[in-house]
């Protein structure tokens, strides 16, 4: 089975040598991949990318000017190390911390765009900020308590995905990032509107459509965490970990934005 997260596919559990799942002696298990060891790799790039996102909200609110450039060297580097860690995920733990700063600036700056376009009139009539710092911190802890929520369910067994299930998932996160992409490249030569952008529109089928991808986020962290499930089960090298939380990471942030974006569209509409 193959996750719509490129980190966790079927490819990447192939490089690890088969003979890992038969590691049983107790001076072996340390080195092998865990559950606890990723959960703390995860805190630990999640600690690094908020803290980077807090530091430099100043920078972007004194100069959009930075934004777009930030944020395209941030996807171009998130696909490098992407590339990176699965051709080398014994290089992993580098890779990704330096991985988890980036994010954070690019956290950072999509939340300021994102407010100056939902909210860009409303700040400049009364100046104040307080609404938008308010609606980034219900943002921020609303992801992290669904992706605690979604952890309690698989690990409970509560919330689990069969076969079938995932694949309709895999194809329906990967037909939103078509259209992202794509509604986004022909509105740009084609001209704006040529497309509908719903990711980004307050009517009600654009929040309805801010709903439908934060629950297809949901459901794409229990497939993440299968798929880590899966590598400690087979035994993967303790480096994996790194890339156990660097697809967590990804998953999270992607959270963070949809629920941004809704809660940017609810403020607008008031």
């Amino acid at each position: 089975m193959r996750s719509s997260n490129p980190v966790f596919n079927s490819a990447t559990y192939q490089e690890a040598p088969s003979w890992m799942g038969a590691l049983s002696s107790a001076q072996d298990r340390p080195k092998v991949m865990t559950v606890q060891g990723t959960a703390l790799k995860t805190l630990y790039l999640l600690a690094i990318t908020i803290a980077t996102a807090a530091a430099s909200w100043g920078m972007y609110q004194q100069n959009t000017g930075l934004i777009m450039p930030t944020m395209i060297g941030a996807l171009i580097g998130g696909f490098a190390a992407s590339f990176i860690m699965l051709k080398k995920p014994q290089i992993a733990g580098w890779v990704v911390p330096i991985f988890a700063f980036s994010e954070g600036l690019f956290v950072s700056a999509i939340s300021v765009a994102i407010v100056y376009y939902f909210l860009g009139n409303k700040l400049a009539v009364n100046g104040d900020m307080t609404p938008a710092f308010a609606m980034v911190g219900q943002a921020a802890g609303l992801s992290l308590a669904i992706t605690a929520a979604m952890l309690f369910g698989y690990a409970s067994g509560i919330l689990r995905l069969n076969n079938f299930m995932m694949k309709m998932v895999g194809v329906m996160v990967a037909g939103v990032g078509i259209y992202y992409v794509g509604s986004f490249l022909i509105n740009m030569i084609a001209g704006a509107g040529t497309i509908p952008r719903l990711d980004y529109s307050s009517s009600p089928l654009g929040i309805g459509f801010s709903i439908f991808v934060i629950v297809l986020a949901s459901l794409m962290l229990l497939m993440d965490f299968r798929f880590i499930d899966d590598g400690v089960k087979r035994g993967l090298p303790k480096y994996y970990e790194w890339i156990g939380a660097f697809g967590i990471l990804t998953t999270v942030v992607w959270l963070y934005i949809e629920i941004l974006k809704l809660l940017a569209k609810l403020k607008s509409s008031d």
